[in-house]
């Protein structure tokens, strides 16, 4: 099955314009069209960076008083012609903030991804011929906390850090790299609206009001979901998708 994603990112662009809190997002799609299909034509493949967001609204925050003034997506995208199903789909948000603390500026991200695990068996035997599975059992397409841009941000001047020159006990939060959520696959029509869901309701709930919005997402949930519920009836699909802890 043929698409062309770059005419519907041109669409939803369109669309996007029409809601202030995401002028910006149209904005960098337009400005990239160009690039994304070149891209596109070449090889079904699409990579796209620094896509700005709605700010996550103001809700259930960590560190307490901290204030949110950025958000973004970073996203690679694979389509095959002959598949029901992306290649590959990789979707990493990036929401940026900071904490005056009376004294002390820090300046604060979050990340979360979803994406395809490029590791996983099936797709290291069909790249090479030979499967060694992970040593956790990875869904093919999850969600998980962290990423490459956390890694980087993490990497200097980062508290808590070990050595680390502040002394006495202090509470902190942790992240370890679990759970690894399996979900249904996602193209970048459908990775920004589910994005924009996440980070603003209130936006999201608006740009559905309009029927444009609202075909484009319909036409895409049909060409992914449609064929990818067909193929949970296959136990083999449903091992790939879901990863070794799937059994039935």
């Amino acid at each position: 099955m043929v698409f062309s994603l770059p005419d519907e990112l041109d669409r939803l662009s369109a669309v996007l314009r029409r809601e202030h809190a995401t002028y910006a997002t149209a904005d960098a799609l337009d400005t990239n069209m160009g690039r994304f299909r070149s891209q596109w034509i070449k090889s079904h493949q699409m990579k796209g960076s620094q896509l700005p967001l709605p700010v996550p609204r103001n809700q259930g925050l960590h560190p307490n008083g901290c204030e949110l003034h950025a958000s973004y997506l970073d996203f690679q995208f694979e389509w095959k012609e002959d598949a029901q199903t992306p290649w590959r789909a990789e979707y990493q948000v990036r929401v940026e903030g900071y904490l005056d603390a009376g004294g002390a500026l820090f300046n604060l991200q979050d990340h979360w991804r979803l994406d395809t695990d490029m590791y996983a068996p099936s797709r290291r035997a069909a790249a090479d011929g030979n499967a060694h599975p992970s040593k956790e059992p990875h869904p093919l397409f999850h969600f998980q906390r962290g990423g490459h841009a956390q890694d980087a941000f993490a990497a200097a001047d980062f508290l808590p850090s070990n050595p680390c020159s502040i002394s006495g006990i202090w509470n902190g939060l942790m992240q370890s790299p679990g759970p690894r959520i399996p979900i249904v696959p996602l193209d970048p029509i459908l990775a920004i609206d589910f994005c924009l869901s996440q980070n603003d309701g209130l936006v999201w709930r608006r740009l559905r009001n309009f029927p444009e919005y609202l075909d484009l997402i319909e036409s895409a949930q049909r060409r992914l979901w449609l064929p990818f519920f067909a193929q949970l009836q296959d136990q083999k699909f449903r091992r790939t998708w879901f990863g070794p802890s799937m059994l039935v």
